[in-house]
Formats: C-alpha cells, sequence, structure tokens
C-alpha cells in the first residue's frame, strides 16, 4: 500500500513531464509531416522548370536551324553571283581592249576630217556602241557588287543572329538550372568536362577517372563532343561499369553511325546527360 501511493505521488509530481514529451512528440511528427510537404514541393517545381528547359531548347534549336538553312541558302546565292561577276569583268576587258585598237586606228590616219568620217564611219558607230556597252556593263557590275554586298551583309547578320540566339538559349538553361533542385548525381542536361584515361583496344569505349564521387551512374546516356560547338555531330556513350573514381563508358551504335571513336588518351571530351537505358535515376 505504502508503495502504491508513493507511485501514485510520483505520477502527479511528474505530470508536467509526460505532458511535455507528448507536446514535443506532436511538433516533431507536424515538423516531419511539413518537410515531406515541402520536400514534394521543390519536386514538382523542380520538374516544371525542366520541362520548360527542354522546351526552350527546342525552340531555340529550330532557330537555330532556320538561321543555318538561310546562311546556306544565301552563301549559295554568292557562289553563284561570282561567277557572273567574272564574266562582266572578262567582257570589260575583252571592250577595253577593242577600245584601244580603235583608238590606234584613229591615231594613224591622216586623212582629211570628213574623208575620215566617212570612210570610218562604221568604226566610230562600233566606237559609240562598245562605249555604250561599257557604261552599262559597269552599271550591271556595280548593281551586281551592291547585291554581293547586301548578301554579305545579310549572312553576317544572320551568324550574329544565330550567336545571339545560342547565347540566349544557354543563358536561360544557366538560370533555369540554377532553379532546379539537384541530387547527387548528373541530372538530365547537366553537362561535365572528362578526360580520356585509356581507349578502349576494340575502339568501342572508353575509361575516365571519375565516377560514382562526380556523380555517374551505371546505364546513364550521354551525347559526346569534342568540342562544345553546335556544329559538331556528337556521338553517344553509355556508363557500364561505375566505381568511385573511375568508369567506362561503351559506344552506342545508331543507324549509319561510326562503329569506333575517333579519340586519343588524354583528350578532352565534353558529356550531356540525355536519358538512361535501364535505371530510374
Amino acid at each position: 500500500m505504502v508503495g502504491l501511493v508513493g507511485v501514485g505521488i510520483y505520477y502527479f509530481l511528474n505530470l508536467e513531464s509526460f505532458i511535455s514529451l507528448e507536446d514535443s512528440l506532436s511538433k516533431a511528427i507536424k515538423n516531419e509531416q511539413n518537410s515531406s510537404l515541402q520536400l514534394e514541393i521543390d519536386k514538382n517545381k523542380s520538374e516544371a522548370l525542366i520541362t520548360d528547359l527542354y522546351r526552350e531548347r527546342s525552340k531555340m534549336r529550330q532557330n537555330i536551324e532556320e538561321l543555318e538553312n538561310n546562311i546556306e541558302k544565301l552563301g549559295k546565292d554568292i557562289e553563284l553571283i561570282e561567277p557572273l561577276m567574272l564574266k562582266i569583268k572578262g567582257e570589260n576587258m575583252t571592250t577595253d581592249d577593242e577600245l584601244s585598237l580603235i583608238s590606234g586606228e584613229l591615231k594613224k590616219s591622216e586623212l582629211p576630217l570628213d574623208s575620215i568620217l566617212k570612210e570610218n564611219e562604221t568604226i566610230f558607230q562600233r566606237h559609240s556602241d562598245l562605249l555604250e556597252l561599257r557604261r552599262k556593263s559597269f552599271e550591271k557590275l556595280e548593281s551586281l557588287s551592291k547585291q554581293a554586298d547586301s548578301l554579305v551583309g545579310d549572312l553576317t547578320a544572320l551568324s550574329k543572329e544565330r550567336q545571339v540566339a545560342q547565347s540566349n538559349y544557354s543563358s536561360k538553361r544557366e538560370e533555369t538550372l540554377l532553379e532546379l533542385k539537384h541530387p547527387g548525381h548528373l541530372y538530365y542536361g547537366d553537362e561535365t568536362e572528362v578526360l580520356v584515361s585509356s581507349k578502349a583496344p576494340s575502339g568501342k569505349g572508353l575509361f575516365i577517372d571519375q565516377g560514382r564521387e562526380n556523380g555517374f551512374r551505371e546505364n546513364m546516356l550521354f551525347t559526346v563532343k569534342k568540342n562544345p560547338s553546335p556544329e559538331e555531330i556528337p556521338f553517344i556513350l553509355r556508363t557500364t561499369i561505375v566505381e568511385d573514381e573511375f568508369s567506362f563508358l561503351e559506344l552506342i551504335e545508331l543507324g549509319s553511325s561510326s562503329k569506333s571513336m575517333n579519340v586519343e588518351d588524354g583528350e578532352k571530351l565534353f558529356l550531356i546527360r540525355t536519358g538512361d537505358s535501364n535505371t530510374s535515376y
């Protein structure tokens, strides 16, 4: 009886401590629920930003392709004009030669002016015709020169416009990537620079001195270029072996693409993660 009374007294004396622990547990559960909700919100926001980034990249790529087509067309127009300009210059040289001959014949003539005019009427007419032809040739040459200069100006403007479009895309991409919640591994669209440690003897893969510590995982797909240039055609590599500090990337053949890689040991490569063949990352 004394023991029971003692336990009852101890319970009532420490009742406030029991209530405090219950409040702490409730707050901890609520904080955990709020953290889970915020994590889901951040995940949804990241996915929306990634979708916007891919949409913007597709739009920029289409604009760049249109600019490249226009540049190619202007280049062909210039190539067509150049032979015509050379032909006109040749005709002008022939005209100048004929005019020189006629002038020489006139200087050699010592006949009276009336006799010269009558006997050389055809020559004078030919001289006038040649002068008119020369004048028209120079006008046509000047017009073609202006047209060529205009085409060169358009070509330069389109090239600058393409550079601006590429720069805007890169800037938009960097801004969007800064807002993303990145995981501990390379994410879609991430670009990384690597050095070829050694090339496989078969030419179907290569080793790099980067692995899991650098964000690489098995079965990641990458587009690969030797230079970060939009004109270079990339090839595709897939990570098949990934350790902490090294990885092996296998060449993926697409259609009639090359069955071996033209890379050397120690060469720098630029990788952009595009997708995975069999992974949840």
